[in-house]
């Protein structure tokens, strides 16, 4: 058991280093490919893209679930309306 427990504290130890290594090699790649004029200009137009496209996707998220919300509140408020008939 102990032997057990002691394997996935050194898995989650090494998952840990694993993700800051790859964190670091990730920004340090991002810096060098920034500090190229042209690599820089077209990364930094793609993230805006990139950015837009996600605030679309949750606003649009957020109003199919709200439009969802309604028509089941009009829904319960019906079967209520018919349950008193």
């Amino acid at each position: 058991m102990f032997k057990q427990r002691l394997i996935e504290a050194l898995a989650i130890v090494a998952i840990i280093i694993l993700s800051v290594t790859g964190g670091v090699i990730g920004y340090l790649a991002t810096n060098f490919l920034l500090a190229i004029p042209v690599i820089g200009a077209i990364v930094w137009v793609v993230l805006s893209i990139v950015a837009v496209f996600i605030v679309a996707l949750i606003i649009c998220g957020s109003a199919v679930r709200l439009h969802d919300a309604y028509r089941e509140h009009k829904r319960v408020k019906k079967d209520a309306e018919e349950e008193t008939r």
